[in-house]
């Protein structure tokens, strides 16, 4: 079980819909995210895959929020440093993007979003 879902999903309603401001509810998740990458990044040492020897659903769930984590933290991405602070979670990503199944998904979901 992981914290992405809830805690970018917060992220992402405070950052992008909320009617108001809430600057600490702002931090509170975009450090979340932080975590969750740190936990990620810390589970990968030494793993290709967060299971077994393969990728499973498990890689997979991530990849959409993943995907996300420039429009949630927006001007602030920058500050993330993913691929020095989280170079473990950055390699595995970066397998994950790399999969052509993984390519056509973005590709179909950029089509029906007009982007």
């Amino acid at each position: 079980m992981s914290g992405q879902g809830p805690y970018y999903g917060q992220a992402a309603w405070f950052t992008k819909f909320h009617s108001e401001k809430v600057d600490s509810a702002v931090e509170r998740y975009l450090e979340q995210i932080k975590r969750v990458l740190y936990v990620l990044d810390k589970h990968l040492q030494g793993r290709t895959w967060l299971v077994g020897d393969k990728c499973t659903f498990a890689d997979l769930s991530f990849v959409t929020w993943d995907m996300a984590i420039p429009w949630i933290f927006g001007d602030r991405v920058g500050e993330l440093e993913i691929e020095k602070k989280y170079p473990n979670y950055f390699a595995w990503n970066k397998r994950l993007m790399e999969r052509p199944s993984v390519q056509k998904i973005v590709k179909d979901k950029q089509a029906a979003s007009g982007h």
